[in-house]
């Protein structure tokens, strides 16, 4: 019996070092949700607009092209509820915050849970939980219960590549955030095809016309609006290019449901919405795949709206 115990426990000993081991890297390991985290924090007093959104504002608003100081907090297939709370936890700090861009596209109106572990990985970098998801085992263990074993080894793999001087992966580098900014480089041109048009596309229509949460998201932009408009903070809708062939593709009786309910709320909040979805005259070279801008887009996308910021001020 006791050889089996020792056989056992040599088995087991190495596997707790491992899940131990990987832990502390995890906790202590840089993501983009913290660098921009700490950037806006460190630079709150200086941050007079401030970019919301998902991975289309995250990657296709640059704030080093805008006049005034500009910090960019989208992320990655975030809410508009992580958008909401992001903002209102940190509002006290941006003493000369002037404007919001909230971005608006397809699929915006109909998730408030972030897809996926997004939930838990976000909370890791920004401290935010979500209502409804429990963080009792991701706090145990973000190896096993947050990131899981896959994504886990991934991050280290990078981390350790990037250490010898070796990027496998620019578009996730960290370090590198500017004013919380961090450019996609390039075209992928095997996505600008219909046939990657329409996978792409199927799978936002798969949560637009699933989704349970609409209701969620309006309360939650209603709450976001109220209390800036209180602060005399701008909001302005904002909605990032997207290629010309894909758009076509798009379900028009979802874009017109859209239109409606952000021209209701503009109405009701007296505040603009500043589409550059659909009707835009950017091209194959400036987006990194159909509907996210690539670094050369985002430069000229973001010089567009400094420029009809300044025309809105006067």
């Amino acid at each position: 019996m006791k050889l089996l115990f020792k056989k056992i426990l040599v088995f087991i000993f190495p596997l707790f070092l491992l899940v131990v081991g990987m832990d502390f890297y995890l906790r202590n390991m840089n993501s983009l949700y913290k660098e921009k985290v700490r950037g806006l924090i460190a630079h709150a007093h200086e941050i007079e607009i401030l970019i919301l959104g998902n991975s289309h504002a995250g990657r296709g608003v640059d704030p080093n092209y805008f006049t005034d100081y500009t910090f960019n907090i989208a992320n990655v297939g975030q809410s508009i509820y992580f958008d909401k709370e992001l903002t209102l936890k940190n509002l006290k700090y941006l003493e000369n915050l002037k404007y919001v861009f909230i971005s608006l596209n397809y699929h915006s109106l109909y998730f408030s849970s972030q897809r996926g572990n997004r939930n838990i990985w976000s909370y890791y970098g920004n401290g935010i939980k979500y209502s409804s998801t429990s963080y009792y085992k991701a706090d145990i263990s973000p190896f096993l219960f947050g990131y899981g074993p896959r994504v886990s080894f991934s991050y280290l793999k990078k981390d350790i590549l990037a250490k010898v001087g070796i990027n496998p992966d620019e578009v996730v580098a960290m370090g590198t955030a500017i004013q919380g900014y961090v450019a996609l480089s390039g075209t992928e041109t095997n996505d600008f095809n219909n046939n990657s048009y329409t996978d792409r596309i199927n799978g936002f229509n798969k949560l637009i016309k699933t989704s349970t949460e609409k209701k969620i998201v309006m309360n939650e932009l209603n709450q976001l609006i109220t209390t800036l408009k209180e602060r005399s903070i701008t909001p302005i809708f904002l909605s990032t290019p997207t290629f010309k062939e894909y758009n076509i593709k798009l379900d028009s009786n979802i874009i017109n449901k859209n239109l409606i309910d952000a021209e209701n709320l503009c109405k009701k909040y007296n505040i603009e919405f500043w589409d550059y979805a659909i009707n835009n005259n950017f091209i194959e070279n400036e987006f990194f795949n159909p509907d996210h801008l690539n670094k050369k887009g985002a430069e000229r996308f973001s010089k567009m709206l400094d420029e009809r910021l300044k025309l809105y001020n006067n």
